[in-house]
């Protein structure tokens, strides 16, 4: 625990009640986050972990001369690649280099600690690339937990303890980041790493020393080894400087000096350089290599911003900036209420700027992190939920400090001697509700995650039908799969299975083929709602297929839907359900086997691809009915 968050921790030697309730925030985000680890029993159905782990495998087995390295995934189409450490000839040369992954997507970082700890596992087991899914997902989930503290830590300093608290609280229980907890991916590390920085530069400011500024600079370069996506974190460093010229100052703009600009951009210069030298010595051949890592970057800054450019994004194609993100955010990444407060604390914090200037540093501060970043991201046409995850807790901040504002109003206006105020009890009214909302919004919070967790203690739909599959339909059954640039049912290697080509271009002998393998086969697999809900967004470019899922879904083609498998958040006897067939514009069929139906359903809407299509997607089996 922090030493920030260790001073409440005590009064006059003795624990204070606020360590209690800390504590039992950390342990509960803890057992949310580690709950279902092994959520996809290791066939690693996120493609972007999956190739983590394989990357390192690979890695892995060539630093330790492993004879079938150069056979290993990557490495065979980079045969130059030397076995073994060679010394820094080898390591400063990007073809021959064992430590080049020859990938940037995402941080090399991820690969390189997935190394480390294979290396100390391999001393007294004999682990493969997916099995090292138990040490990364329990490290995304340690990560995620300090940002529960963080939050909890910026909370206290900026705001007060109470909201601190509280903020801590909604963030532990958030879906977002228990979802996201158990996945090995950059954003819980990104998100831990952003929220130590926005710390550092209250440090910075408030300590003025020079090595506050080197230890700013080293949790920058931290933040961007992960990925490269937070530059907006400039932000709010170049206002905490802007501060510390004003503060040297003595409050007075008139009074600042070249002097003065001078020691505090030296300063800055040292934060710049510190974060420059460390990105470079997690993420090497992002210089060694300079090339392959900028070609790789460019590659994902042209899929952000242009929708459709690849299959994985054509479900973004003519979504509205702002309303889209803010309504996945708040129904399925913080769930409501709290996505509604969290999204109305930014307009609030923007007005409190106004109303109440005791705190107008910490508004700007934590406006100056979401502000530029809702704008540079919303300029992409591409919205993964994932994009503003680093916003969410800084959101839920800003919530609880609304929150808590609200019940501090009401308890004033219960004070005033105003008979209208007094009459009837209006006052005495407002103050409940004040303090009502927020323990109604951790309520409901609650219950959300709590229901999410049954997809973690539930097996995943993708496993369920292949269990089905193997069971009850013969080997060497021809069936077609609709999973192009989509995950896949394991197992079915005995049977005769062909992929319909969704994303290459629609034409009569595209469609042609897949009427010859529908007249031949016996069912019909969807791993998830991809294909059919993102070929909608597209009707130009894929005419013929939309109009073929049109037929499908209303039986024109004599296909039934025969099963669906799926793994809903449930709790109580309530399941909130995501259904993506109305947005594709197509009909809801009724399954031959149909499932039972929850006590209430809440029929949320669409889901987002990414929120639902690694962990719980809607498979589908058709049944050649005709």
């Amino acid at each position: 625990m922090s030493a920030a968050a260790a001073k409440i921790l005590t009064l006059n030697g003795r624990v204070s009640w606020p360590f209690f309730v800390l504590a039992a925030i950390v342990a509960l985000a803890l057992a949310l986050r580690l709950h279902g680890v092994n959520w996809d029993q290791g066939f690693g159905f996120h493609p972007d972990e999956r190739d983590i782990y394989f990357r390192a495998d690979c890695m892995y087995r060539l630093l330790a001369d492993d004879p079938a390295a150069k056979s290993c995934g990557y490495l065979t189409q980079h045969p130059e690649a030397e076995p073994g450490l060679r010394g820094l000839r080898y390591f400063f040369d990007p073809d021959r280099s064992p430590l080049n992954p020859h990938w940037f997507p995402l941080g090399s970082i991820l690969i390189y600690v997935m190394v480390f700890f294979r290396s100390l596992i391999e001393l007294f087991a004999d682990w493969g690339g997916l099995e090292m899914r138990y040490i990364g997902r329990v490290l995304s989930a340690l990560a995620d937990v300090g940002s529960v503290l963080l939050v909890f830590v910026l909370g206290r300093q900026l705001y007060g303890r109470n909201v601190g608290l509280l903020a801590a609280g909604l963030t532990a229980l958030a879906v977002v980041h228990v979802q996201h907890s158990h996945f090995y991916r950059p954003e819980t590390f990104t998100v831990l790493l952003t929220l130590a920085c926005i710390w550092a530069t209250l440090r910075m400011v408030q300590r003025r020393r020079l090595r506050d500024s080197a230890l700013l600079g080293l949790i920058l370069g931290l933040a961007l080894a992960p990925k490269v996506n937070v530059l907006p974190l400039l932000a709010p460093l170049a206002l905490g400087y802007a501060w510390r010229i004003l503060d040297d100052a003595g409050g007075r703009w008139s009074y600042i000096t070249p002097e003065i600009v001078q020691k505090i951009a030296a300063h800055a210069a040292l934060a710049a350089a510190t974060a420059l030298a460390v990105f470079l010595i997690t993420t090497p051949y992002a210089l060694i290599d300079a090339g392959a890592f900028i070609n790789d970057v460019m590659a994902q800054t042209r899929m952000a911003r242009n929708a459709g450019l690849w299959p994985f994004t054509t479900q973004y194609i003519d979504t509205p900036p702002f309303l889209y993100q803010i309504r996945q955010t708040a129904v399925w990444g913080l769930g409501l209420p709290l996505g509604i407060a969290a999204w109305l604390a930014i307009p609030f914090t923007a007005a409190m700027l106004f109303l109440n200037r005791r705190q107008l540093r910490a508004d700007l501060l934590l406006l100056a992190w979401i502000i530029p970043s809702l704008l540079f991201l919303e300029s992409f046409e591409v919205r993964f939920l994932r994009y503003l995850f680093p916003l969410m807790p800084v959101m839920i901040l800003l919530a609880a400090r609304m929150l808590l504002w609200g019940i501090d109003q009401a308890r004033s206006l219960a004070s005033r001697p105003h008979p209208y105020i007094r009459k009837g009890g209006i006052a005495k009214g407002i103050l409940a509700a004040a303090i009502a909302l927020p323990v109604i919004i951790a309520a409901a919070t609650a219950f959300y995650s709590l229901a999410f967790q049954r997809i973690y203690a539930a097996e995943h739909p993708a496993l369920t039908a292949s269990r089905w599959i193997l069971s009850e339909i013969p080997p060497g059954t021809p069936m077609v799969m609709d999973n192009h640039w989509d995950e896949w049912l394991p197992g079915l290697y005995d049977y005769r299975l062909w992929q319909f080509p969704l994303y290459e271009p629609d034409t009569p002998a595209k469609m042609r083929a897949l009427a010859a393998q529908l007249s031949d086969s016996e069912y019909l697999l969807f791993y998830s709602h991809r294909p059919y809900a993102s070929a909608a967004r597209d009707p130009e470019r894929f005419p013929y297929s939309n109009h073929y899922y049109r037929q499908l879904f209303s039986g024109q083609l004599g296909y039934r839907l025969h099963r669906e498998f799926t793994s809903h958040p449930s709790l109580a006897g309530v399941t909130f359900r995501d259904d993506a067939l109305p947005r594709a514009g197509l009909p809801q069929p009724t399954p031959e086997i149909p499932r039972p139906d929850p006590a209430l359903t809440l029929n949320l809407g669409y889901a987002d691809d990414n929120v639902v299509g690694y962990d719980h997607p809607r498979v589908l089996v058709f049944r050649n009915a005709a």
